[in-house]
């Protein structure tokens, strides 16, 4: 039986192949894996998103004041088509703007993370007998493993 799990890299993992290796189970394989060293894309395609948008806060700002700017246009000069359309722009660049902060705020955030140093995750990869996983599974789950499956 093999059975895989996954551990912030810590002493807690160190101690757990220890106990491990106490009760007689020698076949123990970690591996740990890297941060993301580049930053993601900013802009989506069809083949690949991954749910940062600009332009969703841009198109809310850009109907509220599209809107507010063609109901003021009644009594504005100019008339209500061409406040429409201004207050759609206007909304429109202070959404992108409002997202594009936002955007730079956590990147920064979780590069200070990064630098702080934020460690990663490691896979444990642990081959025993059918009549030890149970002891496995305990050991790894006291050990504050983030997740474990069984193969067989």
């Amino acid at each position: 039986m093999q059975i895989l799990a996954t551990f912030e890299f810590s002493t807690l993992l160190e101690i757990a192949i220890t106990e491990l290796e106490e009760k007689g189970i020698t076949s123990i394989y970690a591996v740990p894996l890297d941060l993301r060293k580049k930053e993601p894309r900013l802009l989506d395609n069809i083949h690949r998103a991954d749910g940062l948008s600009f332009i969703d806060k841009g198109m809310i700002f850009a109907f509220l004041l599209s809107t507010i700017g063609a109901s003021k246009g009644f009594v504005w000069p100019g008339g209500p088509i061409i406040w429409g359309i201004a207050g759609a722009l206007i909304g429109f660049a202070i959404g992108v703007a409002l997202s594009w902060i936002l955007y730079l705020v956590k990147r920064d955030k979780h590069q200070l993370q990064i630098k702080k140093g934020k460690k990663g995750e490691v896979i444990l990869i642990v081959t025993c007998e059918d009549n030890q996983v149970s002891v496995v599974e305990d050991i790894l789950w006291d050990h504050k493993a983030l997740g474990m499956a069984i193969t067989g």
